[in-house]
């Protein structure tokens, strides 16, 4: 495996990434901002009778919206990469294509219409459609973002890069709940048609701004766009401490990694699941959606990633969380119902504590590690299924949950201190440590083939024996 740790970040990719987590800052808003929307007295006015279901509907369509943008965004950011020209060649010029960079675009696009659509709503069904819209819009910046930033990302900052994602949904959440709070103190309609109408703003930010974004070098590799790939790759990791004829092999060989993997690239679900390595890359994403989910619920999380590990800080959280939620459990036993007032107060303490677990392990990590194990064949497909798999997962324990707290009350909390024990063990006995290597050395963890090692000095001395006879050359 070649030594990444020395690898540096620049300030051009520092403002890709960011500026791509636009997007997930969108999420974030879009998710959150309906929240306090619909708790104000002139929304609620203006939609009377805005009963119990009404609002479960208001809710929930926003999540049916992003199962099927993650569903459409796990093709999109692939499957229609390229169409070919009338001679059959791949045309850079010429060609159509979606890819990562304009799926983004399309879902800022969507989220614009979306945010439109509610801000001048005038019945409850035009309001369900721009949610229906908005949740679509950010089912595909869930899974297309992560995505486009762990591939632009160098291998020794990647869980910091990709890790944006999570960190902007959080700061996107909180501007949610403050824009409603602030428009709490204005009047008439306008206390929930800008919050609302406030959606716009990043998406109008990302739409236009995007236009600047450079296409994913991998992404570009696939569809045989060498040399503009090379200059963007160039571009990315200027500074990073490798020189010219290092960053060149590490070109080549990530192209000849793309290019025998896309030999054997699946073209539907079936085939996914019929190379071993892949399979086990499938079962691997969609246990660590599942586990996230299961815990029981982003900044701190960043910094030590790429130096603790995946692996370490998820079964190292998830032990944490199953102990915090065994003290939450004994605590809301011993004085739910009581009067202590110092026994509930740790309860509570334990919650807010349990909510920082979870943002320094499963709700950051999951983002950064299904994009790491998953390579440039079935990123986009693979994540798609992981991620609807946690859509799905949710959907479900929003369902069950105040049933079963109904029902069984305290003693409910004894699921997730098992499932996070499951969690702690199932990450510590089989997921492969990713941090520090490239996204094409990845898949020597599944066993599959890589350009290797010798490969890259051979190329390297080959290069600089070439550059000695040109010397030599010149001085004679």
């Amino acid at each position: 495996m070649t030594d990444h740790s020395n690898n540096s970040i620049n300030l051009y990719t520092w403002g890709v990434s960011t500026f791509a987590a636009v997007g997930s800052l969108l999420y974030g808003i879009d998710s959150g901002i309906i929240s306090t929307t619909i708790a104000q007295d002139t929304f609620l006015e203006y939609f009377a009778p805005f009963d119990p279901s009404i609002k479960g509907a208001v809710v929930s369509t926003f999540g049916a919206g992003s199962f099927f943008g993650v569903l459409l965004a796990g093709w999109s950011a692939d499957k229609y990469g390229v169409c070919k020209t009338i001679s059959g060649s791949m045309s850079g010029s010429s060609a159509k294509f979606i890819g990562r960079k304009r799926t983004i675009q399309f879902a800022a696009l969507v989220a614009l219409i979306s945010g439109i659509v509610q801000a001048a709503a005038v019945n409850v069904s035009m309001l369900i459609v721009g949610r229906i819209l908005g949740g679509f819009a950010v089912g595909v910046m869930n899974l297309a973002i992560p995505i486009y930033n762990s591939e632009i990302a160098p291998p020794s900052k990647r869980g910091m890069v990709t890790g944006l994602h999570a960190q902007f949904v959080g700061f996107g959440f909180a501007a949610a709940n403050w824009i409603g709070f602030g428009s709490g103190y204005a009047s008439g309609s306008f206390k929930w048609r800008f919050p609302l109408a406030f959606q716009c703003v990043p998406a109008i930010i990302l739409l236009l701004g995007s236009y600047w974004l450079p296409f994913s070098p991998r992404w570009l590799l696939e569809r045989e766009r060498d040399e503009e790939a090379f200059e963007i790759v160039k571009r990315l990791h200027s500074g990073s401490g490798q020189d010219d004829v290092e960053l060149r092999m590490e070109f080549d060989r990530m192209r000849e990694q793309i290019r025998y993997d896309n030999a054997v690239n699946v073209r539907s679900v079936r085939e996914l699941v019929t190379k071993k390595s892949y399979r086990k890359r499938l079962a691997l994403a969609i246990t660590v959606q599942v586990f996230t989910q299961l815990s029981g619920i982003n900044i701190l999380c960043l910094l030590y990633v790429d130096t603790w590990g995946r692996k370490k800080s998820l079964y190292i959280t998830g032990l944490l969380m199953a102990i915090d939620m065994s003290l939450i459990m004994s605590l809301t036993a011993a004085f739910a119902t009581g009067t202590n007032r110092v026994g509930q107060g740790w309860a509570i303490a334990f919650i807010f504590l349990f909510s920082i677990i979870y943002s320094m392990g499963f709700n950051s990590i999951h983002i950064i590690y299904v994009p790491e194990i998953l390579n440039q064949a079935i990123r986009a497909q693979g994540s798609s299924l992981s991620i609807m798999c946690n859509v799905l997962i949710n959907i479900l324990f929003n369902q069950v949950s105040p049933i079963a707290f109904a029902n069984i009350g305290w003693r409910y909390y004894s699921v997730f201190i098992v499932t996070n024990v499951l969690g702690a063990v199932t990450v510590w006995s089989w997921f492969p440590e990713t941090k520090g290597r490239s996204l094409e050395e990845v898949g020597a963890l599944f066993g599959e083939e890589i350009v290797v090692e010798s490969d890259i000095v051979a190329a390297k001395l080959a290069v600089e024996e070439e550059e000695e006879v040109g010397i030599a050359r010149r001085g004679t």
